[in-house]
């Protein structure tokens, strides 16, 4: 193994098991070097890759420091319910439904008509260890689902669709943007001051070409990751 994955393994370790809680420092280029007896640039390079990772940053002129780990991994490319999400992430959610109430699609979405289309707007609140990190805001085109005048705690978008409805989700288009916070993601995610706000808007399309929902997930940033596997060919 190359020292400086030894190194980097080392502390990713350390990190990992409190030694270096969030927001102190880890030990320097030169405190490493002398601790593996390496040269700077093998020591450098070992803390290069913790940032990449996204667990240290370095700032200029005090040094690297642990940042908050606390975060949920939220895989872009799937096309899953966010319980399904949650049940394989294993994570410790719960949802809260805002309000159920008939809109239009927003202009921020890129829908094929002239008029935006008649929905059913569905606000839910999601908190992982208890902590409201997620805003979803889900718009159900009524040309295919007429009504939703309910839903329950235990029940998704896509199992309503799939199981009670007997429609068949095919795929999605997702977009992803940083936006700043807005008064209704600081009222409903307890947010103080200016924040910034990591915007997921999808299109959900049915196996035969329709378009079921548009989506519009706002995530605290400061809780969101998103960790791909991608292979070269």
């Amino acid at each position: 193994m190359n020292k400086y994955q030894i190194i980097h393994d080392d502390l990713l370790k350390e990190i990992n098991g409190e030694k270096y809680p969030e927001n102190t420092k880890i030990p320097s280029d030169f405190a490493l070097m002398n601790r593996y007896h390496v040269a700077r640039e093998t020591s450098r390079k070992a803390i290069a890759m913790l940032v990449d990772e996204g667990y240290v940053m370095r700032i200029k002129g005090r040094g690297t420091f642990v940042i908050n780990q606390n975060r949920y991994s939220f895989p872009i490319s799937h096309v899953e319910s966010y319980r399904e999400l949650a049940a394989r992430l294993k994570l410790n959610e719960r949802t809260q439904l805002n309000s159920i109430s008939d809109s239009t699609v927003p202009l921020a979405f890129d829908y094929a008509t002239e008029k935006p289309p008649n929905a059913t707007e569905i606000v839910r609140i999601r908190y992982v260890d208890n902590e409201p990190v997620i805003v979803d805001r889900d718009y159900v085109l009524k040309d295919v689902v007429p009504e939703i005048s309910e839903l329950s705690k235990s029940l998704s978008l896509f199992e309503l669709f799939e199981q009670k409805l007997g429609l068949v989700i095919s795929y999605a288009k997702k977009t992803i943007t940083i936006d700043t916070a807005n008064a209704m993601d600081r009222r409903l995610m307890s947010l103080t001051g200016p924040a910034a706000i990591v915007v997921i808007r999808s299109e959900t399309f049915l196996n035969d070409g329709r378009v079921i929902s548009f989506t519009e997930s706002r995530h605290r940033a400061d809780r969101f990751k998103s960790v791909e596997f991608s292979r070269r060919h």
